[in-house]
């Protein structure tokens, strides 16, 4: 195996003669589509066309497939991926549209990311914000082979690769040479809409990038929550790692630190398939009211209830809003697990005043609480996957949310962080879907699946690096 030489390369020596330039940019319709001013663009041309930058060649099976010899799209390619991936500390591989392959980094590939379309990397060049690699990525345009969670890890990189003017400008005008995905007459659109400046960036709708718990069908979910259909943080005792052995435990745990007792009226609010409700009843002899907002949900857990012969302990009810609890009602103890009904900090205060007034005193409630780390770093990437996974409201910090408590008149009498556990959940979830890969995407469609899958990755990746914590919070009404 022979190693390309580390060659500085002046600019004008590899980029095409100005003419050159201002009639590839024609085409791309960058000069009409407000990317460049002509001020700009003199400055640009100015730029590209008298800097000498150092180009690092990665690695070659032999000499037959250096820069100099392979296609011209792989060639190029390969330059642009260089310069981006300068820095990364890792090693994996890239399937170019031609089916190519070039490896970044030294060591065994982790994973490979397979660009489908030249568009991919031309948008990696000009955009390093986490949206527009994972429009790229649900569209199809990007694909994953190997380790995804791996792979995930590139967002961080690229939202914090910071390369000069001159250097980006020169790699857009390389990616401008690559092979057109669509025809000529095509491109004058297709490039202007994905090459603007940061004020005229296209704005993708955040409809289409974020979940909707709501409309997935239940066949969806019984694809990977297990038997109890609880989509809520298991609890992994000792050596334990199967996930509907874990929610058991983590059912008789809450129905515990509840103190329930034989005859107690429980409120489950965000009550789901269900699964808590029938537990606490058949085991602990309680009544319990649970509240749904979903049809579907409230169709399954009505005949849970009805096949565990539990219609004389438990009520479910179908309401309008999550949020939307029972008018009256005096009850001992509440409930509230989901992470589907998660709600924003503007609307914590009003939903806790809520519950205070339904609990009878001294009443135990006891709630699952995503928050973030008051000290942890958060970035475009953390704020852009918080805002799909919970899209009712801004993640609060766990300071503010026990202070939202205690101005609600509880008292906080035990506490227990479940971050390590939802972790483990999450790759449960995850093993889940893409065990049934295929079903999945028959049954919602590739996207779909491609959302869920990347976001339950991104949000093990925030609960694994501390960025985002979920607690366990018992609670007594004054």
């Amino acid at each position: 195996m022979s190693h390309s030489p580390v060659n500085a390369l002046p600019l004008d020596q590899v980029l095409l003669d100005q003419t050159g330039m201002h009639q590839r940019l024609h085409h791309a319709s960058l000069l009409d589509s407000g990317l460049l001013g002509s001020g700009l663009m003199h400055q640009a041309l100015h730029l590209a066309t008298s800097a000498q930058l150092t180009w690092t060649q990665a690695p070659t099976q032999d000499s037959a497939d250096s820069p100099h010899t392979e296609s011209g799209d792989t060639a190029q390619a390969r330059i642009i991926l260089n310069r981006l991936f300068q820095d990364y500390n890792g090693a994996f591989a890239v399937r170019l549209w031609n089916g190519s392959m070039i490896e970044i980094g030294e060591g065994t590939p982790a994973f490979t990311v397979c660009l489908e379309q030249a568009t991919a990397l031309r948008n990696m060049v000009w955009f390093n914000d986490p949206k527009h690699l994972a429009e790229a990525y649900f569209a199809g345009d990007i694909e994953v082979l190997g380790d995804f969670h791996a792979a995930m890890q590139l967002r961080e990189y690229f939202e914090a690769l910071s390369l000069p003017l001159h250097e980006k400008l020169a790699l857009v005008f390389r990616a401008l040479t690559l092979a057109s995905d669509t025809p000529l007459s095509d491109v004058q659109t297709s490039s202007a809409q994905t090459t603007h400046t940061h004020s005229s960036q296209p704005s993708l709708s955040p409809a289409s990038l974020a979940l909707s718990y709501e409309d997935m069908p239940d066949d969806f979910y019984q694809c990977w929550l297990d038997e109890q259909m609880l989509h809520s943080c298991a609890y992994f005792s000792g050596q334990t790692r199967d996930l509907a052995q874990a929610q058991c435990f983590q059912l008789d745990l809450i129905c515990q630190k509840l103190k329930l007792q034989h005859g107690d009226v429980l409120l489950d609010i965000g009550c789901g398939w269900g699964g808590l409700a029938c537990w606490a009843a058949k085991h602990y002899g309680v009544f319990v009211h649970g509240i749904t907002k979903n049809p579907e949900q409230y169709a399954y857990a009505v005949k849970q209830v009805q096949r565990q012969g539990l219609e004389h302990l438990v009520k479910i009810e179908l309401v309008s809003d999550a949020y939307a609890l029972p008018a009256s009602g005096s009850f001992d103890k509440a409930v509230c697990i989901s992470i589907a009904d998660h709600m924003g900090e503007e609307s914590m205060s009003a939903y806790l005043d809520k519950v205070y007034e339904l609990l009878k005193p001294c009443g135990v409630f006891l709630m699952h609480a995503i928050s973030n780390e008051e000290h942890a770093m958060r970035d475009a990437s953390t704020e852009f996957i918080n805002r799909q996974l919970y899209p009712l409201g801004a993640l609060t910090t766990f300071p503010q949310l026990l202070q939202h408590i205690d101005t609600a008149k509880f008292d906080v009498f035990h506490v227990e962080g479940l971050r390590r556990h939802y972790v483990m959940t999450l790759h449960q979830w995850l093993a889940g879907l893409e065990a049934n890969h295929q079903t999945v995407a028959s049954m919602v469609g590739e996207r779909v699946y491609r959302m869920w899958r990347l976001y339950l990755t991104a949000s093990a990746i925030q609960f694994e690096q501390g960025v985002t914590g979920i607690h366990q919070i018992v609670a007594t009404r004054r």
